[in-house]
């Protein structure tokens, strides 16, 4: 009965979406029923959808076994949190999540964008509907979560033991918000340009969307690279692998969207520019869409083999992107933006940022899809590795990282004033001076390119809380009473947000150089009671004991972790064997000592010895600190003020 609703309320939505489609763009002769109907039945495929989705959940809450997808992804011990989050831990499931996902952002649009003109609204249900139909036909005719099979296995075949983890239950859908989200970008950009006149004020309206969908893509990045960093046993935050990559394209330009946006709003220049990049922030999202479903990569985020999949995909990707482009030259040629290039100048140095993100996304897309094309132009098999992305990112990412604190501070023209003189110089002298104690405290005598680096960070950290400061500082002073409380309610949340983003990222910076630079490694057998020295922790193993869980066994080793003889904590990495299936999974434990991490995994393990590596990586936390930061500093700019500032 679960798959027999379950299909029928797919092919309702399907229905609802042909006619909402009708409704706004064929039968719009009549604006008032053109919008009524359209808006019902754009509100109908979301409640449809969500109807649906909660079924499927139900059905592997219930382990119904007759269907499927439940089948190949659930079983009967597994726990209930589990059952829940591998609804979306499968190809079909997490495909339902994101038509879900889809028409929640148009039925939001619909319910609360309530002062859009009505032709605009109509075409943005129009666009919207339009990717919901062709995602529902892929779903229904290659990946249909509702299949039935008949006899009903006793039990399943779990879920992918690596997924059975607590980043699982965030980390995916947030990324599915990020990639969603800018659909409803992508349709309000469309609906702009089915316009034969000119539209005002079109960039306040796609605000608040890019912001959800890049804090929402952030945040799942985030999430996605601390589960990789201790679920998979490895200690990397980021290893370049092809999925990744993919998340990251839609990332870059949706950081350029948002600078983009901010001049255009500001200024109404650049117009072209920033319709493009909601074509390219969309268009990014279906690619990486198309790698993990379509069978092309080999990874551990990839759901699908199925080629047929993969050329659905393939298609729909290239007729939205190709439509788009075709009408986007055509309405660039109606409105062209006017050039207000000054080099000292805010908008200058966001068009500099703005080309070197799109630089980035072309050398990573390169080092990404370059590999798949030879393959199947040759059937030659190549992989393009950390070293070619390090090598070829890093000079931009210098490039960004000293550019960004300053265009801020910047004005709109090119007249600068002595506060922002003095600002700069400020910054410049207590960067410096930081970095020369750094070389002397670390370094000494001799020089690593490392400090360099972390100094980037230090940069836009220092240069964003200077330009915090009140904008009436007559005169270089570090007097507490310039300083008071009273003299920052006037920082309104758009200022204090760009800043919070900025520190966020020179942060990451500092965490990344100072985990890679200076992170001590060591790959040894240890015997029972033996202590190994690494930099000035010392970590004691201690043996072996079990520990039973709910449909797995853990075989668990005990350190204890010393700094200068007193003890810090107790450590357990794991074995874990899921009895399902016999997979063995290896599970990290980190020490949290400040911003450093003390991490140890387990290879071999005997009564006597095991095989472990232990890591000490200096100030790692502040990758996340950072990238949590930067989300941060999005929930202030969704705000009209933060309340800690308001008058």
């Amino acid at each position: 009965m679960i798959a027999f609703i379950g299909n029928l309320l797919l092919w309702a939505a399907i229905l609802c979406c042909i006619l909402s489609i009708a409704y706004s763009r064929v039968y719009s002769k009549n604006p008032i029923r053109s919008i009524r109907y359209s808006s019902l039945f754009g509100v109908s495929q979301f409640l449809i959808i969500l109807f649906s989705y909660i079924l499927l959940t139900y059905a592997f809450i219930i382990s119904d076994f007759s269907i499927v997808t439940v089948w190949k992804n659930s079983e009967l011990d597994m726990p209930l949190v589990y059952k829940i989050t591998g609804v979306w831990g499968n190809h079909e499931g997490s495909m339902l999540l994101w038509i879900l996902i889809l028409c929640l952002f148009g039925f939001l649009v619909i319910v609360f964008d309530t002062k859009l003109p009505r032709n605009i609204l109509r075409n943005i249900i129009f666009v919207q509907s339009t990717i919901t139909l062709s995602f529902l036909l892929f779903v229904v005719f290659t990946s249909n979560p509702f299949i039935l099979q008949n006899p009903i296995p006793q039990d399943g075949f779990g879920l992918n033991t690596l997924l059975q983890d607590p980043g699982l239950i965030i980390h995916p859908p947030l990324l599915y918000i990020g990639y969603v989200g800018y659909s409803i970008v992508y349709s309000f950009a469309i609906a702009i340009m089915l316009e034969k006149q000119h539209v005002d004020g079109w960039g306040k309206w796609i605000e608040k969307w890019v912001y959800i969908s890049w804090g929402s893509l952030t945040a799942g990045i985030c999430i996605g690279s601390w589960w990789a960093y201790y679920e998979l046993g490895w200690g990397g935050w980021w290893f370049w692998d092809p999925v990744e990559n993919a998340s990251l394209l839609p990332w870059i330009t949706g950081t350029a969207l948002i600078h983009s946006l901010i001049h255009f709003n500001s200024n109404g220049r650049h117009q072209s520019w920033t319709l493009l990049l909601t074509i390219l922030s969309f268009s990014f999202s279906l690619l990486g869409t198309f790698l993990v479903r379509s069978g092309v990569l080999t990874s551990v985020h990839s759901f699908a083999s199925d080629p047929s999949r993969g050329l659905w995909i393939l298609i729909i990707m290239s007729v939205f992107i190709l439509c788009s482009l075709i009408l986007f030259f055509s309405y660039s040629e109606r409105k062209l933006d006017k050039s207000d290039f000054t080099l000292f100048s805010r908008g200058a140095f966001i068009q500099i940022n703005n080309y070197l993100m799109i630089t980035s996304c072309i050398v990573v897309l390169l080092g990404t899809i370059y590999p798949l094309i030879l393959d199947a132009l040759t059937g030659d098999i190549i992989t393009v590795g950390p070293q070619y992305f390090n090598l070829v990112m890093t000079p931009i990412l210098i490039l960004v990282a000293i550019l960004m604190p300053i265009g801020p501070n910047l004005p709109w023209n090119d007249r600068i004033n002595d506060i922002i003189v003095k600002k700069l110089f400020i910054s410049i002298v207590l960067t410096l001076s930081m970095i020369v104690l750094l070389q002397i405290i670390v370094e000494g005598k001799s020089f690593n390119l490392a400090v360099f680096f972390i100094g980037l960070g230090i940069w836009i950290i220092v240069i964003s809380i200077i330009d915090l400061l009140p904008r009436n500082i007559d005169r270089i002073s570090f007097s507490l009473s310039k300083f008071d409380l009273q003299s920052f309610k006037k920082i309104n949340s758009p200022r204090l947000s760009s800043r919070v983003i900025h520190a966020g990222f020179g942060l990451m910076i500092i965490g990344i150089v100072a985990a890679s630079a200076y992170a001590e490694d060591k790959d040894t057998r240890i015997n029972l009671g033996q202590e190994i020295q690494l930099n000035k922790f010392t970590i004691k193993y201690n043996g072996v004991s079990a520990e039973i869980g709910e449909n797995y066994d853990d075989l668990v080793m005990n350190f204890d972790v010393y700094k200068e003889g007193k003890e810090l904590q107790n450590m357990q990495p794991r074995k874990r064997i899921f009895r399902k299936s016999g997979d063995i999974t290896t599970e990290a434990a980190i020490n949290r000592y400040f911003f450093d991490h003390i991490f140890v995994t387990v290879g071999e393990v005997d009564a006597d010895y095991i095989y472990a590596s232990i890591s000490h990586k200096p100030l790692v936390r502040l990758i996340w600190l950072g990238g949590f930061l930067m989300v941060f500093g999005i929930v202030i700019r969704l705000n009209h003020k933060t309340k800690l500032f308001r008058d």
